[in-house]
């Protein structure tokens, strides 16, 4: 099969209200995104655009991280401001968005002129996923966006400035996409297949039918407060469907694409401040005994790390008067900053810190995976569905118990395997699994153990899933906030930076660019604090 081309220098790509020119629409092939970029102009099929598209899923905004989310979702803690503005870090993900909109416009356009159209189908299913997926995530974060008139900027000055949709559509539509692809993967042998450029599921249909699936679920879940009728109605269906097992994940993953690296530690140094908080460390051990003896998660040593004197020591989440400041990052010649490099040869602190950091080791790998949607977090969905009786089915304690065992369960053993997987880590290093012993007697905790009230079990539930997401902070936050706060959490100080944040605003770039449509949305004013639909 030859795939048809076009040539894509100087196409009009339209990053929302702005108007910008590129050399090329598609990126290179996904294997040789980390190499430097060229000035050139390149010749667009439909499978190195697939490919263009797949190479822009990997997580965006991490600066966000450190200096909004985690505080937000109350996953870790700041010890100090950022020193970043909001305003100043939405940026990327608004661009990475509408450019991989643009894309898809441009490569659906080429599937449905395609004399063999019809044996495309697989590739156009995967491509709505992706994008479909892509825009319920975006709009989770900003609220309403241009959305049905956006990315379409080469059809002409018509669409230069789009409308922003109401978050209640692009749910609707998006939703209906990622029902019509999972309706429509087929295994069927006469299907083209996209070969080495399909670098996410290699080509796996079946699992993305159920990554589709599952995807469904998730954000017939996120809505549901607000459209409990048309959630049910999803979530009914696809309780019937394929969906991830516990076990299975899907995200950009390095051990799929040769050379590719994906490196988070950027979030961490310079103005990033952040340490264990007290509300994630309250949800994983049973006492403040600096020794850790009181630790009962078995993740808690992967994702954090003791001080520097060898103490476990949280940041309070809204620190009381006479905490203890923490030491300044670039004191003692950067010697105080945890997360130096320098330390994967040491491991030995040089300088002090009084709070634990994260895990040097899980900031400092390359090689872990970003993150779309686990079958873990499936089980926490099924959990939840169980124990409350939606979506069509009958409470039911006891499958809701099974479900959430096996979200703990997948979770841990997920991060014993990667930590374990990691050429990094030297220092403690987890076994390749907990053992049954392990397993059974973290899930036979007070902590943990599954209520027999179901409504101390929910928020059970709810804080399991929360921790299993500690590699997800945007999908943590969303959690918080779908669930009206039944996430732990602890009151914020008047002074936090993630104080109300129930939205990322808009770039300013798209303000200066798209003035109209975005005063029409926003009233002028762009409030962090103003509630997107989905929340209740």
């Amino acid at each position: 099969m030859n795939y048809k081309k076009i040539k894509t220098a100087v196409l009009p790509v339209l990053i929302a209200g702005s108007l910008v020119f590129t050399t090329s629409s598609c990126k290179k092939d996904f294997g040789d995104i980390n190499e430097p970029w060229a000035n050139k102009t390149y010749t667009a099929g439909i499978a190195p655009m697939y490919n263009g598209i797949a190479s822009g899923m990997t997580e965006q905004g991490r600066g966000l991280f450190s200096s909004f989310i985690y505080q937000s979702s109350q996953l870790a803690a700041n010890y100090a401001a950022s020193g970043y503005r909001l305003d100043n870090s939405v940026g990327g993900i608004w661009d990475n968005y509408y450019g991989a909109l643009t894309d898809f416009r441009r490569v659906s356009d080429l599937i449905d002129a395609d004399p063999d159209a019809a044996k495309m189908t697989n590739i156009k299913a995967m491509l709505t996923t992706l994008m479909a997926y892509k825009s319920l995530l975006t709009t989770t974060l900003y609220g309403n966006m241009p959305y049905t008139e956006a990315g379409k900027a080469f059809y002409g000055p018509d669409f230069y400035r789009p409308v922003y949709d109401e978050q209640a559509l692009i749910f609707t539509n998006a939703l209906a996409d990622l029902k019509w692809a999972a309706d429509n993967f087929t295994v069927s042998g006469d299907q083209v297949s996209l070969g080495a450029y399909e670098t996410l599921l290699e080509n796996d249909i079946i699992k993305w039918t159920k990554f589709a699936n599952s995807l469904r679920l998730r954000y017939a879940l996120v809505m549901r407060e607000k459209d409990a009728a048309a959630a049910d109605a999803i979530i009914a269906e696809v309780l019937t469907k394929p969906l991830l097992e516990p076990d299975e994940f899907t995200g950009v993953d390095p051990d799929i694409v040769a050379g590719l690296q994906i490196d988070r530690a950027g979030s961490f140094r310079g103005n990033s401040y952040v340490r264990m908080g007290s509300t994630i460390w309250d949800a994983m051990s049973a006492s403040d005994d600096v020794d850790g003896s009181g630790i009962f998660d078995l993740r808690t040593k992967i994702f954090f790390e003791p001080n520097s004197e060898g103490e476990w020591k949280p940041y309070p989440q809204n620190p009381p008067a006479g905490t203890t400041a923490e030491t300044d990052n670039g004191g003692n010649g950067g010697g105080n900053d945890p997360y130096r490099e320098l330390r994967l040869e040491t491991w030995t602190p040089e300088g002090e810190y009084h709070y634990s950091p994260l895990n040097l080791y899980y900031v400092c790998d390359r090689t872990f995976p970003d993150l779309f949607i686990t079958g873990s977090e499936v089980s926490f969905m099924k959990a939840e569905i169980y124990n409350r009786g939606i979506g069509g089915v009958a409470a039911d304690a006891a499958v809701a118990q099974q479900h959430y065992e096996d979200g703990i369960t997948a979770s841990v053993k997920f991060w014993y395997k990667l930590a374990n997987g990691s050429s990094v880590w030297v220092n403690n290093k987890p076994a390749a699994a907990p053992t049954t012993t392990e397993m059974n007697t973290m899930l036979s905790r007070p902590e943990v153990a599954y209520s027999a009230t179901p409504t101390d079990a929910l928020t059970q539930i709810y804080k399991q899933y929360w921790i299993s997401l500690f590699h997800q902070p945007f999908e943590a936050w969303t959690l918080k906030r779908r669930t009206a706060d039944a996430t732990p959490n602890v009151p914020l100080a008047p002074t936090s930076e993630a104080l109300n944040l129930n939205r990322l605003v808009y770039p300013t770039g798209e303000i200066t660019s798209n003035y109209d449509n975005w005063k029409a949305v926003t009233g002028g004013t762009d409030d962090k604090s103003v509630k997107p639909w989905f929340m209740p």
